[in-house]
């Protein structure tokens, strides 16, 4: 039997797999449809998904949040303001707080509404500042998603566009998801189940 099987080489000795050195950062070795090896993004595994649901029932075509602060709710009731009047909002009505740089690579779901009715859903990002009470800018992050509603016993798929690397986020914002109608004249309601898919980059 030889004497320098590769099990017992020393560490120093072992080589990195094949193709290694030309691969890029943050993929992974797998063997692909056509049994073949190959390096491919590792977004699985750097990937959490958020629910995000709730109802919503107004008459104006302000931007509405969920206030989780008083307890895990789904009412999409307080209105949502750019910079924030108040930076406890923010922090009531985040979906997630991020504690790694990343981006959201999709924000989908479905959605039932008043019919005839338009409905806007968007994703923004902001930044707290540790100790401070001041207005947290937000910024959208991808394209608004519309949809058109077509009565209570009617489902209608939403997926907001443009989601990304370029959506990206940074440790320590928060994330809101809003909710607005298109219509002021009269009430609109709606129930919606989506997911924000998270990658985290570092």
């Amino acid at each position: 039997m030889a004497s320098n099987e590769h099990s017992a080489l020393d560490n120093a000795q072992l080589h990195v797999p094949k193709d290694f050195s030309s691969a890029s950062a943050n993929t992974v070795l797998t063997k692909n449809g056509s049994n073949a090896l190959a390096w491919v993004d590792d977004n699985f595994r750097r990937m959490q998904h958020i629910r995000v649901g709730g109802f919503f029932q107004q008459n104006s075509t302000s931007e509405f949040a969920p206030t989780f602060a008083g307890g895990s709710t789904h009412i999409y009731d307080t209105a949502v303001t750019d910079s924030t009047a108040d930076a406890q909002d923010a922090v009531a009505q985040a979906q997630l707080y991020c504690t790694r740089d990343g981006f959201v690579n999709a924000f989908a779901g479905v959605i039932a509404c008043t019919s005839g009715k338009t409905i806007n859903l968007k994703v923004y990002k902001g930044t707290p500042a540790d100790a401070s009470a001041a207005a947290i800018d937000l910024t959208q992050l991808g394209a608004t998603a519309t949809e058109t509603g077509g009565g209570n016993t009617n489902v209608d798929l939403f997926e907001a566009g443009s989601m990304g690397s370029s959506a990206a986020f940074s440790a320590g914002d928060v994330i809101i998801v809003t909710i607005s109608s298109g219509d002021a004249s009269s009430t609109t309601t709606a129930r919606f189940n989506g997911t924000l898919e998270i990658v985290y980059t570092d």
